[in-house]
């Protein structure tokens, strides 16, 4: 799922091409050490992400694949520093356009990341937050915007921001493993149900399985989802 992104990403940015702006600063910025990054604050790790987001190429840069791991463990710990992102987000902005659409990217795909992996973040206030404060982004960015004209960032930021308020793949991947094997056949609206029952019995549920996209889940991991199902009906009795 990240590498699919990223390589949208691609395609948006003009191939990765090296941003020329001297207001953008400096596009041969140092990486750092992994010793370096694992003492980062989560606001370090997305900052750098930023620059990796402005300066080089998606998909083919092993240090952002490296930043991507550090920044999901760091879970809501990145929040404010996405909420500080998504409020200064400013699509007429005259300074460094490049950096201001870094930084929406960058919020919006970690808050959607940690949501998907680690925990629903709507069900504490700082991720409503959050939550609202991307919505609010991307109005002000489509606004910006000739709504009559294709736009790749504004149908991938709509995914993220339905994902954040809804159902995630994790939870299509939950539906999936319930089905084959355990023979749980949801409806479209139990799906919803059950997942608005997730949220409250664990929000962090998403973590109960390491995969990632749709590869398979352990037994134990298939079984405590299984559990929560059972727990689930018996509120519908």
């Amino acid at each position: 799922m990240k590498n699919l992104i990223f390589l949208i990403l691609i395609a948006m940015n003009g191939c990765g091409d090296i941003v020329s702006q001297s207001s953008c600063g400096n596009p041969y910025f140092e990486h750092r050490s992994l010793e370096e990054i694992a003492a980062m604050t989560p606001e370090e790790k997305m900052d750098q992400m930023v620059l990796e987001q402005m300066f080089h190429i998606p998909a083919l840069d092993d240090y952002r694949d490296l930043l991507h791991l550090y920044i999901i463990d760091d879970g809501i710990k990145i929040l404010p520093k996405a909420i500080e992102y998504l409020n200064g987000y400013d699509p007429n902005t005259k300074e460094c356009k490049k950096r201001n659409d870094a930084r929406l990217l960058t919020a919006a795909m970690y808050i959607d990341g940690v949501d998907t992996a680690k925990f629903r973040i709507r069900a504490i206030e700082n991720g409503r937050v959050a939550i609202k404060a991307l919505e609010q982004a991307i109005e002000r960015r489509n606004a910006s915007l000739d709504p009559d004209e294709y736009n790749g960032r504004r149908n991938l930021l709509s995914v993220f921001l339905n994902g954040l308020k809804g159902r995630t793949i994790k939870d299509g991947l939950i539906e999936k493993t319930l089905e084959t094997r355990h023979n749980v056949k949801m409806s479209d609206a139990e799906l919803t149900e059950f997942t608005n029952f997730l949220i409250s019995l664990d929000p962090a549920y998403p973590s109960w399985t390491k995969v990632l996209g749709w590869a398979e889940m352990s037994q134990p991991e298939s079984d405590r989802y299984y559990q929560a199902y059972l727990k689930f009906r018996k509120t519908k009795k």
